[in-house]
């Protein structure tokens, strides 16, 4: 009853009443004293306070976007290759002996690949990638299966290197001169000389289930071949392993991606040391020695 008359009061009170009369309460409030200064409190709030301008928030988005930082050989860690799938096996119905070192479990009927060794052996990738590009060799990607084209040119495209991404052709390397010399550029100074076709220094396989040819080539041709190894693929025909999945196309571009970075870093690095020859054989030739 006290409550029920307390709010009728309440209500039925004038406004300058009310503004004159000091409010009473039973329980002791404690405010502190940002709450007290009345200078920061808007004397209205309307909806325009309450809800930030429509540019703020555009502008807020894009600066999100923009603060991704992309996966490099020296930021990547579990956590990503996790979050990317890598550590999707296949059935055990069609596991490989050979991928046991590999294999961290199994559940539900489907191997778990131990990212731990996908770590290591991503970056032992990236160091092969990253010397070979120093040391001016040429870098071929290929991922011929269907959702791997797009990401496939795009790694290529980033340090600089060659991509198969629609089909091997039988005998691109065993028979380079029959296949690739039609697309070969002729000789200046002799047109009737056969075109001079190369090999690449390093091939990236990303699906070496369905590019057996292109391994047996590389073999022949002593070409060293980074593969991505599922558990449903023999790891020891190829000569630097990567255990992960190689079915899913987010986890696949992140390994692709990662390669493709490092040897971008080794050919900037070429680049400063030749440059940095150049400027002392230049130098050199304005300062002779004199004994």
């Amino acid at each position: 009853m006290a409550s029920r008359t307390f709010f009728q009061a309440f209500a039925n009170a004038a406004p300058r009443r009310f503004s004159n009369a000091p409010f009473v309460c039973t329980r002791s409030i404690t405010m502190s004293k940002s709450l007290l200064n009345t200078e920061s409190v808007p004397s209205t709030t309307t909806t325009d306070t309450l809800v930030p301008p429509a540019d703020l928030l555009k502008m807020s988005m894009r600066r999100s976007g923009t603060t991704t930082t992309t996966t490099t050989p020296y930021n990547v860690n579990i956590a990503k290759l996790l979050a990317a799938g890598l550590h999707l096996g296949h059935s055990t119905s069609l596991w490989e002996p050979a991928t046991l070192p590999f294999i961290f479990g199994t559940r539900e009927g489907i191997s778990i690949i131990n990212l731990e060794h996908t770590l290591v052996y991503l970056r032992r990738a990236c160091n092969v990638a990253r010397e070979i590009s120093l040391r001016g060799g040429s870098i071929l990607f290929v991922g011929t299966r269907p959702g791997f084209q797009d990401l496939t040119i795009e790694a290529a495209r980033q340090c600089e290197g060659y991509h198969v991404s629609s089909k091997w052709i039988p005998g691109t390397l065993t028979n380079a001169h029959q296949v690739l010399g039609r697309h070969a550029s002729p000789d200046p100074e002799n047109p009737g000389r056969i075109p001079k076709t190369y090999k690449p220094d390093l091939i990236v396989l990303l699906n070496p289930l369905e590019n057996k040819i292109a391994i047996s080539e590389a073999q022949l041709n002593k070409i060293p071949v980074i593969a991505i190894t599922d558990t449903d693929y023999d790891p020891r025909l190829v000569t630097y392993p990567i255990p992960a999945n190689d079915d899913s196309i987010r986890g696949v571009e992140l390994v692709a991606s990662v390669i493709a970075s490092a040897a971008k870093d080794g050919a900037f690095r070429r680049k400063q040391l030749m440059d940095q020859k150049e400027k002392q054989s230049r130098f050199s030739r304005s300062h002779p020695q004199r004994y």
